[in-house]
């Protein structure tokens, strides 16, 4: 028998399939009791150690001594799975009385490599995943050091003038530890972006440098420098198909999604952390940058079309995609299912459910992206003006943009709907803008942390400090744009709710459909993606 106490990434994660493997070839029996159903960094007095922040399960496999099943001819194990919720004294409670008889017990997928979690509902697994539907994906840039960023311009122009003004011995500090980069690296430039030649960090002498907007976190545009010499991971490959076309779907990859929308979507190349700053993963719509060939699995659209009955594009389908999930009634109802990430989609057979979708599902993307994809000037989307058509939030006492005025800290009044910024204050901020989550991240306070003084972020490096020092006008203007965002996505949620339940409740086209159809399994080569010719000559990415 062993037994033990442990984070719950393992019962789930990919890392771990063959961990899973095992202890199914090897046990007779398991029992996975779950102790963190509030999930992450849940309210103390939940948490059956208090200082553990992580979600943890208790976890037992036994092989019985006169086990009948010779060890070469093993079946799998048998493996229960129970939750157990609550405070920390009724978690304890239950827990001395818990029986494996316990009527609460319930089975686990069998699947030699399956999560130790119960099954998805019938509804859920006869869904394609996302990954079904959309098969390249990437992970998103990942500097490996926080001061690569920042939510301005000028703050990154002033970290690099004092690298380049650091030695070599000062500028591998500067750089951190991390094991990755060094200064006499030499390192092709991340496509599309003229940052540097192949001169390494310790020959640079450049003081100008270039920025770029980016997708830091859901709804958090900041700028980052573009320098592979200074990323980890720099993921050229979503560099390369970079474009005025290009739109990202991020899901969260990794752990369960809580609350809020199981889907988000950027304009912007996307940091890894983009989702709910917990690990994502990015689904570019195009493989190229002329945005000509699509990121959708082979046949799949002339599929669509010849079972609605309708044309089928690629953008289409990501505004289905978008207006199915990407709101807090899909988390809701599916969320069990999402205990194992990875969003399912299902798809309607009724044309006038798709179209429905489609036509809500271009306003969503609009939304997420800032008004810079799915504009359409006569269906009321124009491009880069998000505005609510009243109650528009409005600074109605300014936000000091002198030193010692630099906010601390967000205060609401519920009352009066104001939001309070340091001592300037905007209104009329409803009450759902202000909570609005994406799985347990709150997007105001999560933007506001790193615009205010002494900013979030694990700041462990020199360059980590240099940080605005004063609040900038154009971060009113965009708190402004962030919250009319907000207030129109809420507004299109009753719709996609009640759009998710006729689809459910109407006819599907399966994963069983689609796998008749040749659809599925995605072929290899579809989840890879494209190679350029050479670091510079990207031709194929511009048909």
């Amino acid at each position: 028998m062993v037994a033990l106490i442990t984070p719950k990434a393992w019962l789930k994660g990919r890392a771990f399939a063959g961990m899973r493997r095992y202890l199914r070839e090897t046990a007779d029996e398991g029992w996975i009791i779950d102790l963190s159903p509030e999930g992450h960094r849940a309210d103390g007095a939940t948490r059956i150690f208090p200082e553990v922040a992580q979600e943890l399960c208790i976890a037992i496999f036994v092989r019985w001594r006169d086990s009948p099943r010779p060890r070469t001819d093993r079946q799998a194990a048998e493996v229960r799975h129970l939750k157990i919720g609550g405070r920390r004294g009724e978690k304890v409670e239950r827990l001395m009385t818990l029986r494996l008889d316990d009527p609460e017990w319930r089975e686990c997928a069998t699947g030699e490599t399956d999560a130790f979690l119960p099954p998805g509902s019938d509804l859920w697994e006869s869904g394609p995943q996302l990954r079904d539907l959309m098969p390249w994906s990437s992970r998103g840039v990942t500097p490996g050091r926080m001061w690569v960023y920042a939510p301005d311009e000028d703050t990154l122009h002033e970290r690099w003038r004092r690298f380049v003004a650091a030695d070599t011995d000062r500028r591998t500090e500067m750089l951190g530890p991390s094991g990755e980069r060094t200064p006499g690296d030499n390192v092709p430039p991340l496509p599309g972006v003229d940052s540097h030649g192949r001169i390494p960090l310790a020959a640079e002498h450049r003081t100008n440098t270039q920025t770029v907007r980016i997708g830091f976190r859901s709804f958090d545009r900041q700028y980052v420098l573009p320098d592979s010499r200074l990323m980890e991971r720099g993921r050229a490959d979503l560099w390369r198909v970079r474009s005025d076309r290009q739109i990202y779907t991020v899901e969260q990859n990794a752990h369960p999604v809580a609350n809020g929308p199981a889907l988000v979507f950027s304009a912007l190349i996307p940091d890894m952390h983009y989702f709910n700053n917990r690990s994502g993963c990015a689904r570019p719509l195009h493989r190229n940058a002329a945005g000509t060939l699509p990121n959708v699995t082979p046949g799949l659209l002339p599929l669509l079309a010849g079972r609605l009955g309708i044309p089928v594009v690629a953008e289409d389908l990501l505004a289905y995609i978008a207006a199915i999930a990407s709101h807090p009634e899909y988390t809701a109802r599916f969320q069990e299912d999402l205990e194992v990430p990875g969003a399912r989609i299902p798809l309607t057979a009724a044309p006038c459910l798709w179209e429905r979708a489609v036509a809500i599902g271009r306003r969503v993307l609009w939304l997420h992206t800032y008004g810079e994809r799915y504009a359409d000037e006569t269906a009321g989307r124009p491009y880069g003006r998000v505005l609510l058509p009243r109650d528009r939030p409005r600074c109605v006492t300014e936000i000091p943009d002198e030193v010692e005025a630099m906010p601390e800290k967000l205060a609401y009044d519920p009352v009066t709907q104001d939001l309070c910024v340091g001592s300037g204050r905007i209104s009329p901020v409803p009450r759902t803008v202000r909570e609005y989550e994406v799985s347990g991240m709150n997007v105001l306070d999560k933007w506001f942390g790193y615009r205010r003084r002494n900013p979030a972020g694990k700041r462990r490096l020199e360059l980590d400090h240099v940080v605005a020092t004063r609040w900038l006008p154009s971060w009113t203007t965009e708190l402004l744009e962030l919250l009319n965002v907000l207030g129109l996505l809420i507004r299109e949620e009753p719709a996609q709710a009640d759009l998710l339940n006729e689809v459910c409740a109407g006819p599907l086209i399966t994963v069983t459909d689609l796998t008749t159809a040749g659809i599925l399994p995605v072929p290899t080569e579809a989840t890879k993606a494209l190679q350029a010719k050479s670091d510079a000559g990207d031709a194929l990415f511009d048909l």
